[in-house]
């Protein structure tokens, strides 16, 4: 069990403000060198509890996207954390202050789930006018599904089967050129089934012989769609993946 759960309470009540007073989180500061001495077995345990409860707090408020307008004050956390420490009394019962910090949790994750409502929308129409006039170029293939494509290199090989397993170096973008994936950067061809990758990749692996070049422009209903994949891939986001098929592993 982390050493930070044995100061949950304590942190609960830190961030505890009078009810009228504007919420506040921590900004990032620049970093000073630490003037601490550590004398004692003792200093240096209460520095790690130190360390162990601000990583905590950050990781507690990690999520939040946007912290322009949220500070905490420093002054009210310590001596809220120090009132429990010491057994002091404090404005709030450590029920009050759970309270008060699940509201405003609450109110973080609604906030940003309107943030992210309103990029998935941003990115699924700057997608579709991406992949329009992509479209519009010479060279550009369109099939049925929606799926665009460019032939870099055509190969003479045989074309996989939803049922093959490839070897494929790849390098993935967002249209806005940011790189999330790459086994080049690796230095090492990935080994995959046609039939578990997004329906962009299935059908785009099949249109090639062994031994092409192509260039894949994914829809995001092609790809992964309204849930996006970890923070890498947002939410509709169109995909762009330069693929070559080295082999069919049989």
């Amino acid at each position: 069990m982390k050493i930070f759960k044995f100061l949950l309470p304590a942190l609960l009540l830190a961030f505890v403000m009078p009810a009228q007073a504007k919420w506040k989180i921590f900004k990032k500061r620049q970093k000073e060198q630490p003037s601490v001495q550590l004398a004692v077995k003792a200093d240096t345990i209460s520095y790690a509890f130190g360390i162990d409860a601000g990583n905590g707090i950050n990781a507690a408020f990690g999520e939040i996207k946007d912290r322009s307008d949220l500070e905490l004050n420093p002054t009210v956390f310590l001596q809220a954390f120090k009132s429990v420490l010491l057994k002091d009394s404090t404005l709030f019962t450590r029920e009050e202050a759970s309270d008060i910090l699940n509201k405003f949790g609450t109110e973080m994750q609604r906030i940003a789930r309107e943030k992210q409502k309103i990029a998935a929308e941003k990115n699924l129409a700057e997608g579709k006018a991406f992949l329009e006039a992509k479209a519009a170029e010479a060279g550009v293939q369109k099939t049925e599904s929606g799926l665009l494509y460019v032939v870099e290199k055509q190969g003479t090989g045989e074309k996989p089967t939803l049922n093959d397993k490839v070897k494929v170096h790849y390098s993935g973008t967002l249209i806005n050129g940011t790189k999330f994936d790459s086994s080049y950067d690796r230095k090492q061809p990935l080994e995959l089934s046609v039939g578990s990758v997004i329906e962009g990749w299935k059908e785009g692996l099949q249109l090639m012989p062994v031994g092409s070049k192509y260039i894949f422009y994914i829809p995001s209903e092609l790809a992964y769609g309204e849930r996006g994949a970890g923070k890498d891939i947002p939410a509709n986001s169109t995909l762009i993946f330069e693929v070559e098929l080295l082999e069919i592993i049989h």
